[in-house]
Parts: structure tokens; sequence; C-alpha cells
């Protein structure tokens, strides 16, 4: 797999036991593939063992993003793509497009790659932060119905633009056409079938992340049910910016164990 221009090749950790599944973790503003791993396997459920304890048998594969310019902290930092504010993640939408749609095409051909050894199904994408604003579109463009969707903490890009485009499709929705438009991707792969509608999604957000609030995972949730896609929401009463444990750790575990890989 070959890394975006300026950013490192993927970390990949390889499983213990015999390979079934895949995670392909994305991470969020400022911070790179290896950091976010290691915070991820810190992270303990109620029964006190880490997301690599209770999957042996899963290949995780970090991928780092390239250093770009943020608008919002002005300066050159890690990066999947530009965003003027959090805030209203909405504002001048047009700066997301570049650092996005190559953000999207990058994972894409990560996803492609891995098909090749284990069954789609056994795939599951998981963001944090801006992380999982990427990996999102990333679960959408793809031509594979792959087994799961893990968003911590996030948003979805060009939300608005998505809902439209699918009340508009009398026929349904053309999501390759959707994302050829508006992210300007192409020869990816992007099939015009709803593949991962079916898939099973989770979302999970505290309640008092300071960065990306809550709301916005809210409106993530209720997005990816107009689009009918099996989501669900998990708001958490504190954890701030992060994933609190035991708590959320469980949250992920049991969909990954029974919703995503049943």
């Amino acid at each position: 797999m070959s890394p975006l221009p300026r950013s490192p090749k993927p970390l990949v950790i390889e499983p213990t036991q015999a390979h079934i599944h895949t995670i392909i973790a994305l991470h969020g503003q400022g911070s790179n593939g290896p950091e976010f791993a290691e915070e991820l396997f810190e992270g303990k459920s109620s029964s006190n063992a880490s997301l690599v304890d209770h999957f042996p048998e899963c290949k995780w594969i970090f991928p780092s993003s390239p250093k770009r310019y943020s608008t919002l902290l002005q300066r050159e930092m890690d990066g999947w793509f530009d965003v003027v504010s959090l805030t209203d993640p909405n504002r001048q939408e047009q700066r997301q497009v570049e650092g996005l749609g190559d953000s999207v095409a990058y994972i894409l051909q990560i996803v492609n790659e891995e098909v090749q050894s284990i069954h789609p199904s056994n795939v599951v994408l998981l963001g944090f932060s801006q992380g999982c604003a990427t990996a999102i579109h990333a679960f959408f463009a793809g031509q594979y119905r792959l087994g799961g969707f893990v968003g911590l903490n996030g948003w979805m890009p060009f939300r608005e633009q998505l809902l439209q485009e699918a009340e508009s499709c009398a026929g349904g929705l053309s999501l390759d056409l959707f994302y050829a438009r508006t992210l300007r991707l192409g020869n990816v792969g992007l099939h015009d079938a709803e593949s991962n509608a079916t898939a099973p999604a989770l979302l999970v957000h505290c309640a008092d992340d300071e960065l990306v609030d809550v709301e916005l995972g809210k409106q993530m949730h209720d997005a990816l049910m107009t689009l009918d896609v099996d989501v669900t929401f998990k708001k958490l009463a504190s954890g701030g910016t992060w994933i609190p444990g035991p708590e959320g750790f469980d949250v992920i575990v049991d969909f990954l164990r029974h919703q995503a890989w049943m």
C-alpha cells in the first residue's frame, strides 16, 4: 500500500492467531498512526482486556495522514483534510475537498488491497474525530460491503449535500456520482449501489467533548438513519475528547463481536 505523499507508511499490527478480521483505524487531527495505536490499545474493557486481547485474530492497520496546513489552528500539522471550524464544519467546505478526496482514495486503496486476502465482510473501518469524518466517506465510497463502521467523537463532512443528493434521486442514491462530483473521486472502484447501507455502524460520542460537539455526532447519526444505515448511537456522559474506559471499550467490543462480525 502506497502512503499519501509526504506521509509515512501505515503501521501494521499482525494478529497473534490465524488472520480472520482486519480493522483499518484512522487517527484524529494532530496525531498519527503509531500514536493512535498506542492510545487505542491502552484502553481496557470491563474485563481488563485491550482490543488486541479481545480480538487476537484481528490485523490492525493504522495509516498516517500527511502534514498539511490547518486553517483552524493556523499552522502545519498532521491532518486528513483542512477544516475552518469545528463549531460549524459546513463553513467553507470547499477547503476540505482536496484533502478529503485524496484521503478517502488512499483509504479505499488500503481496503482494496486488504480484501485480496480476506472477505470484505471481515473488514471494519474505524475513525476517531477527523479520522471518523474521513472514514465515513471511505465507508460509503468503496465498492465492497464491509463488516461495519465505528466512528468515535466524529462528524460527517458534506452531510447536507449527501442528504440532498439522496432526496433528489428518485431511483436511489448514486454514490459514485456524488463522490465523483463532490470529492472529485475517480478510478477508485466506486459503485452505484448502496452496498454499505446494509452494513452496521456504531457511533460513540462523549457528551463533554469540547472539540467536536456531541450534537455533530447526533447529526451524523440522523444522516445515516436517513440513508437507511443500521446505525447505533451511544452517547457517553464523560470522557472528553477520548474514549472513556471501560464503558466505551465495552461498547466497541460488543459491536464488533455481535454486529459487525456475528
